[in-house]
C-alpha cells in the first residue's frame, strides 16, 4: 500500500495569532485525500498545530501560501533528497510554478481536483509529468473532504466551503487569478448534508464572500440559513461577506437565527484614495454615502459581531491615516479588528505594479517569502517611511487592545448584539490578535514613550486643516 503524506507548512512567525480557541482545519488537503484511491495510506501534517517531523512516505504533497512557501520548499527538498516523489500546489506555486519546480518533482497549477487522479496514475506508472494544469471545476461534482484524517480533537472549529471564484478584481487579492472570475456555488442539498457530518459546534464558512455578488447568490445564502434551521442543525457560524450584507434586513435576521455569530468584512480603508488604489469600488461607493457606519450598526443590532479588516500603509496613506482609522473603529463600534499591511502577492495586480516599478525591497527568494505574511512592509510607501508604518500599527493596536478599551468594547458587543455567544467569540478573536501583537517585534521596538501623542497630534492637525 503506497503511503501518501500531505503537508500544510506554517510560517514560523504566525503573525496573525494562533490560539487554539480560534483554530480551524484546512480544507485543501482533505479534498485531495478524498480524491485519492482507497489503496493509498494517507497521513496529514498541519504545521499550524504540530511541528514538522520527517515521516516515511512514497509520495508527498505539499500546499503553500506565499508566506509559508519557504518552509514548504525546505520540506520538499528534504524528501526529494531521499528519492521520494514530491508534489507541490496551492496559490503561490500556481502563480510561481517555475520557481517551485526547483524544489519538487511536479507542480499542480490551479484547482487540483481536475488533475489529481491523472497525477497519481502517472506516478504509479513511472511517468510523472512536471506540470499539471487544473481547470475550474463545476462544484456540483465536488467531493466531500476527508475530515477523518485530520486531528479533529485539536480544532475547535470546523470548516466548509460553499463557493469559489470572485468577479471582483481587488488589486491585492489573488483569488480571481486562482479560482476564476466566475462565482461558482455548490448544490445547497450537498452543503447541508456535509454540514451534518462536521463534528464541531463552531463552523467557519470558508468562502471569500458568502453572500456572493448577485441577487441570485444572496438568495442562495438566505436559503442556506433557512435550511439550517429547518434541518435542526445547531451550529455557530463565522463567515466572510461584503458590506452589502448590512443592506438586507431579511438576510441579517435569517443568518442570526441560524447561528451566524461573527461576520468578517473587508472594509480595507476609510481613505477614499486608498480604496481607489485597492480597486474597492463597492466600498468606495458606500464610504462616499456614509453607509459604512449604517451597515455595521444594522449587522450588530441584528445579533452578529463584526470583524472589520483594514489595510494600512498604502501609497495614499499618511501618518494621519492611523488615528483616522482608529477613530472610525471607535465610532462605529466594530467588535474585532484585523489590521494588516498592503502586501504584493504573486498573481495580484499589486505585485505586477510594484515589480514593474522596481519598488519591492525584499527579493532574496525563497527566504524572503517569509516576510510576505501581511504583517511586514516589503516596499516603501510614497508618503511614509516603513518605520512610520510600524509605529502607526503599534499605536492603533496598543490602543485598541488596551484593557480599558477591551472592557468597553466587550460590553458594547453584548449590549448591542444581545448575544452572549457572539460576545465571547469576539473577545476570543481579539485575544488571538492581541497575543500576536504583544509577541511581535513591532510592539517590542515601537512601543515607546510619546507614541500616542505623536499620532493623535497628526489626527488633530488634519482635522484642524479641514476646518480652515
Amino acid at each position: 500500500m503506497p503511503r501518501l503524506l500531505l503537508i500544510n507548512p506554517a510560517n514560523q512567525h504566525k503573525g496573525l495569532g494562533n490560539l487554539r480557541s480560534t483554530s480551524w482545519p484546512p480544507l485543501n488537503l482533505p479534498y485531495i485525500a478524498a480524491l485519492t484511491p482507497d489503496h493509498y495510506d494517507i497521513e496529514i501534517i498541519d504545521e499550524n498545530i504540530e511541528s514538522f517531523a520527517f515521516k516515511p512516505a512514497d509520495i508527498v504533497g505539499i500546499t503553500a501560501y506565499t508566506s509559508t512557501v519557504a518552509k514548504g520548499y525546505e520540506i520538499a527538498l528534504l524528501y526529494r533528497s531521499k528519492g521520494i516523489t514530491t508534489i507541490m500546489g496551492g496559490i503561490h506555486v500556481s502563480m510561481m510554478p517555475d520557481e517551485a519546480l526547483n524544489y519538487c518533482d511536479a507542480v499542480v497549477i490551479g484547482e487540483a481536483e481536475d488533475v489529481w487522479a491523472k497525477l497519481l496514475a502517472d506516478f504509479e506508472a513511472g511517468k510523472l509529468q512536471p506540470r499539471y494544469q487544473g481547470k475550474w471545476i463545476d462544484l456540483k461534482n465536488l467531493a466531500v473532504p476527508r475530515r477523518d484524517i485530520l486531528r479533529t480533537d485539536y480544532y475547535k472549529w470546523g470548516s466548509i466551503q460553499t463557493s469559489r471564484g470572485c468577479p471582483l478584481s481587488c488589486s491585492f487579492c489573488s483569488v480571481t487569478a486562482f479560482n476564476g472570475k466566475r462565482f461558482r456555488r455548490r448544490d445547497l442539498h450537498d452543503v447541508i448534508e456535509e454540514l451534518r457530518q462536521i463534528p464541531q459546534k463552531k463552523v467557519l464558512l470558508a468562502d471569500d464572500n458568502f453572500i456572493g455578488h448577485s441577487n441570485e447568490d444572496k438568495a442562495w445564502a438566505k436559503a442556506f440559513f433557512t435550511r439550517v434551521r429547518e434541518a435542526g442543525i445547531k451550529k455557530y457560524f463565522f463567515a466572510q461577506g461584503s458590506l452589502q450584507f448590512g443592506e438586507d434586513q431579511e438576510l441579517i435576521k435569517l443568518a442570526a437565527r441560524a447561528g451566524l455569530k461573527v461576520l468578517f468584512i473587508g472594509l480595507e480603508s476609510v481613505n477614499p484614495e486608498s480604496l481607489k488604489t485597492y480597486n474597492k469600488s463597492l466600498n468606495l461607493k458606500r464610504l462616499a454615502n456614509n453607509a459604512y457606519d449604517e451597515n455595521i450598526t444594522r449587522i450588530r443590532k441584528g445579533g452578529i459581531a463584526v470583524l472589520g479588516a483594514f489595510l494600512l500603509g498604502s501609497d495614499d496613506d499618511a501618518l494621519a491615516s492611523f488615528d483616522t482609522t482608529l477613530q472610525f473603529i471607535r465610532s462605529s463600534h466594530i467588535d474585532i479588528i484585523q489590521i494588516t499591511k498592503p502586501t504584493p502577492l504573486p498573481g495580484t495586480a499589486f505585485w505586477d505594479q510594484l515589480t514593474g516599478d522596481g519598488r519591492i525591497l525584499r527579493t532574496d527568494f525563497p527566504q524572503d517569502w517569509d516576510d510576505y505574511r501581511l504583517t511586514k512592509m516589503v516596499y516603501k510607501p510614497a508618503q511614509m517611511s516603513i518605520e512610520d508604518v510600524y509605529a502607526g500599527f503599534t499605536y492603533v493596536k496598543k490602543t485598541f487592545f488596551s484593557w480599558p478599551e477591551t472592557v468597553k468594547r466587550t460590553l458594547s458587543t453584548l449590549l448591542t448584539t444581545k448575544d452572549l455567544v457572539a460576545t465571547i467569540m469576539a473577545y476570543k478573536f481579539n485575544q488571538s490578535y492581541r497575543k500576536a501583537f504583544m509577541e511581535s517585534e513591532h510592539y517590542k521596538v515601537y512601543n515607546r514613550p510619546g507614541l500616542e501623542e505623536r499620532f493623535r497630534s497628526y489626527y488633530t492637525l488634519s482635522a484642524n486643516e479641514q476646518n480652515e
